[in-house]
């Protein structure tokens, strides 16, 4: 694959933010940085020249700029004056930043607000499928040798799943570390994994414990599962990771609900007491069909009876009115793979919306494919009705909870 040559217009922190993205993808190879402030011309960044604007027509083979500066619009302009190679206001439009692998196609929580939860209360069985090793290196290998994904794409080894299900979890971890490649963990803690490898979690950016209160009370109302067992599955973990080269952004996510308040303070010593970033947030309906129901009023009643009782979603309705014609949503630029290595719509939407799957991610072979599948995708019937309901803000701009509720 040849490699584009690029010049990032921005010497500043934009700028060497841009530079940490792409100094090591397969597609580009930046020649210098551009700059309006004369005084760091025939200045070097990162062994690359620093040039002013009536400079970049030496560069003949010039492919593309990226502006890296909140003045974006302005200098696309001043650019477009002297030159017709493309130029590009948004990392995103050169590369993948993130993207989800669902290793695990099922998780063990029967969170009564999850589309999965609520499928496990009414069968009392897992439909238990993982992504095998074999698949995931297989997969791998197409996103990185076709240049869809770079060494610092986040890889998030979560979706619907819980990633730790996963028999080959070991394995996939120890790749990763091989590979250098950054990546992340969502885990409910229900199961421990650990680790031998010296520097497993060595690139791993972030690791989430997500708890749904800090009681057994609260674990039989939502996950279901032993209170005493998932705070020593905790410790464990949190050890291991940490002993294996994790330096990452560690962090308990808790789940607020009307009946878990007074747990809240506790939960948060726990996590201060083992390292970790106590993020306390307000959960809504975890799957748009849910979240579909609710907003165009065909929740059964006594499920909405329920709801009402204990998610915090009083103030929805007023939030959504502010909702601005032009927003775009966070999840458009995140790629999602399934755990059967099928291209699917986005982390939010579930199997139960008709255009959810989009075919195996093996029939993309490029960066172009995929940002031509995702504008595909995004104008599917799915994305225009989460757009039209406001679902796409309300994920984006829930309430954070406060830390003056902890009282």
């Amino acid at each position: 694959m040849m490699r584009k040559k690029i010049l990032i217009w921005g010497a500043g922190r934009r700028g060497e933010n841009v530079y940490q993205i792409l100094k090591t993808h397969k597609r580009y190879e930046i020649v210098a940085f551009g700059d309006n402030n004369k005084e760091i011309w025939g200045q070097e960044k990162f062994h690359l020249p620093i040039v002013g604007i009536e400079s970049i027509i030496n560069f003949h083979d010039l492919e593309c700029i990226i502006i890296a500066s909140v003045e974006a619009n302005k200098i696309e302009e001043q650019l477009k004056q002297i030159t017709d190679i493309p130029v590009y206001k948004s990392i995103d439009d050169l590369v993948i930043q993130r993207i989800s692998i669902d290793i695990s196609g099922f998780c063990n929580a029967k969170c009564k607000w999850c589309v999965t939860g609520q499928k496990n209360r009414q069968n009392g069985y897992f439909d238990i499928r993982y992504m095998s090793y074999a698949k995931f290196t297989d997969i791998y290998a197409h996103l990185y040798q076709n240049g869809i994904i770079a060494k610092d794409t986040e890889i998030m080894l979560f979706s619907w799943g819980e990633p730790l299900l996963n028999r080959d979890y070991l394995q996939i971890i120890d790749f990763l570390a091989e590979q250098k490649q950054k990546f992340s963990v969502s885990t409910n803690a229900s199961k421990v994994q650990l680790v031998q490898r010296k520097d497993a979690y060595k690139n791993c950016c972030t690791f989430i414990f997500s708890m749904s209160g800090f009681s057994q009370a609260s674990y039989d109302r939502i996950h279901g599962f032993s209170f005493e067992r998932i705070k020593k599955n905790i410790i464990m973990l949190n050890e291991n990771i940490k002993e294996h080269g994790f330096s990452g952004d560690g962090s308990v996510s808790f789940h607020v609900y009307q009946f878990n308040h007074d747990e809240i303070s506790n939960a948060k010593k726990f996590s201060q007491d083992l390292g970790l970033r106590f993020n306390p947030y307000y959960p809504y309906f975890n799957g748009n069909s849910m979240t579909e129901e609710f907003l165009e009023n065909r929740m059964d009643a006594e499920v909405l009876k329920e709801a009402m009782e204990e998610l915090h979603i009083t103030h929805v309705r007023e939030l959504l009115k502010k909702r601005p014609e032009d927003y775009r949503c966070f999840l458009e630029n995140i790629i999602s793979i399934d755990c059967e290595g099928n291209l699917v719509l986005c982390c939010a939407a579930d199997s139960k919306l008709v255009d959810y799957s989009w075919g195996s991610i093996f029939q993309v072979s490029s960066f172009e494919q995929m940002k031509t599948k995702r504008k595909e995708m995004l104008q599917s019937q799915s994305c225009q009705r989460c757009r039209r309901l406001g679902i796409d803000y309300w994920m984006g701009n829930n309430p954070v909870y406060q830390e003056r509720d902890l009282g």
